[in-house]
């Protein structure tokens, strides 16, 4: 499975019938359960900007096979059954007037069983890139966070086989997430076919979690210890977060058009290889890569050290393990590169640093915000992710399974996610598109390539000093 563009999918073309969510308006109960913080800020952020009109669309999506002639009751027996088992799914959040000023959000929830399907049947489509751009277009109109539902599916039937898409804004989901719906619906959709019951563990509620999570975050005051790490490190920055390394066209009073890239960098003997260098360094996986990252920054934009946010979950219990949510924290990463010599140095570096820092992502990055009193943006963050515990991760190839993300506008956003599957190890990123932006972070993925490539071939990576760069190609000048 690759996270890319719903452009890059090979889909075979089809009969193609939408699938929408629908509910009662009398079913609807008042739930005093409050938003995470980090939908809060994601559903505040799509109001202003659809106020200001520069709505974009964020949503993310899968798309996977299901064999044999569609049985379209069956289906539906397990959407539903999927909508009934994620509550985040049947929930939703409005803005109301707050007796303080300015809006409130206020959560309304659906019980079990209360939520209908409508299909609309578009007709046959003759062309895979007819098939993308309907899909594509259906997403961006049909996700909206601010509206219920903001989620929706698509069948492609065809005599052998079919192939469905889910769509669903951020709001309710996560890149783990994601993973998860392939098999999912698989199991619920060959049981409805037997009419037997799906055997999948039970799951917790995103609701629930965010409102212990509301709990917890909420008596941190500007003396925690992670506040303090925090403040010290936008400090540093001078007032802002890490940029990329290398000038991306700099920030845009209007956003830009993101551009995004995505190419493999390791098969999988390759990847076990490094893999190998990385414990010979006494670290795991995680840890190499975010050597590479630092190395590959270090070696194009002389830069002495990599400094950058990175996700972690916060699946902290295992109720949350199969939960539909946005189950992420941040944290702020510091890496030394200049002085540590060679690969296995800079890794055990990169694990210390990361170690230290892991415990920071339970604060909510907006609760961060709000203690400090900071509109701070994300500007450059780098992921990683090994998906072959997923379940169902070794037959996504067998079921044609994608990954999508929404395309996206910003400023000067630079997003770096390295994902490992049972096919290798690949790079999604997304940035400016912007004359600076193409060249530079493209010349920093290449390089980011070279890097991981001589770690896996000979073990090891000698760390080069600084390099002669156009001083216009550098972010920052040290």
């Amino acid at each position: 499975m690759r996270f890319t563009e719903i452009s890059d999918y090979q889909v075979r073309p089809g009969r193609l019938t939408e699938w929408r969510p629908r509910a009662e308006e009398a079913a609807w109960v008042d739930d005093p359960r409050p938003p995470s913080y980090v939908q809060e800020a994601h559903l505040r952020n799509a109001r202003a900007q659809r106020d200001s009109g520069r709505g974009t669309p964020t949503w993310l999506a899968t798309a996977f096979e299901l064999p044999g002639r569609l049985d379209p009751e069956a289906l539906e027996s397990a959407l539903l059954a999927w909508t009934d088992r994620h509550e985040t799914l049947r929930s939703s959040l409005r803005c109301v007037p707050s007796p303080r000023g300015g809006t409130d959000l206020r959560r309304r929830t659906l019980a079990g069983g209360a939520v209908s399907i409508e299909r609309r049947l578009i007709g046959e489509v003759a062309r895979a890139d007819e098939v993308g751009k309907h899909v594509e277009e259906l997403f961006d109109h049909a996700t909206s966070p601010l509206d219920w539902p903001p989620y929706v599916f698509v069948t492609v039937e065809r005599p052998d086989s079919s192939t469905i898409y889910l769509g669903l804004d951020h709001t309710n989901v996560d890149g783990y997430s994601i993973l998860l719906i392939a098999h999912e619906i698989r199991e619920l959709y060959a049981a409805a076919v037997a009419g037997d019951r799906a055997e999948l563990a039970e799951t917790g509620s995103y609701l629930e979690f965010s409102r212990l999570e509301r709990d917890e975050a909420s008596v941190i005051g500007g003396e925690h210890e992670t506040i303090a790490a925090w403040r010290e490190f936008v400090r540093t920055e001078g007032g802002e977060l890490p940029a990329f390394p290398l000038a991306v066209g700099g920030r845009q009073e209007v956003p830009v058009p993101q551009s995004s890239t995505c190419t493999w960098l390791l098969d999988p003997d390759q990847a076990d290889s490094f893999e190998a260098a990385c414990r010979k360094g006494g670290e795991g996986f995680f840890a190499g890569v975010l050597a590479c990252l630092g190395i590959a920054g270090h070696e194009v934009s002389g830069r002495p050290s990599f400094r950058a946010l990175a996700p972690f979950h916060t699946r902290s219990e295992a109720r949350w393990a199969a939960s539909l949510g946005w189950y992420i924290g941040l944290i702020p990463l510091h890496i030394r590169v200049a002085g540590e010599g060679n690969f296995h140095n800079l890794t055990r570096s990169a694990a210390a640093a990361a170690r230290d820092r892991r415990p920071m992502a339970k604060v909510p990055f907006a609760r961060v915000c709000e203690v400090l009193d900071l509109p701070l943006e994300p500007r450059f963050v780098v992921s990683y992710m090994d998906m072959r515990r997923t379940p169902g991760a070794r037959e996504w190839r067998e079921w044609n399974t994608c990954a999508f993300h929404s395309r996206m506008t910003g400023s000067d956003e630079v997003y770096v996610w390295i994902h490992r599957n049972h096919e290798g190890v690949y790079v999604t990123c997304r940035y400016p598109d912007t004359e600076a932006g193409n060249r530079n972070v493209l010349r920093y993925i290449g390089h980011l390539r070279r890097v991981i490539d001589e770690i896996a071939a000979r073990g090891s990576y000698a760390i080069a000093g600084l390099p002669a760069i156009p001083p216009a190609d550098i972010a920052i000048h040290w």
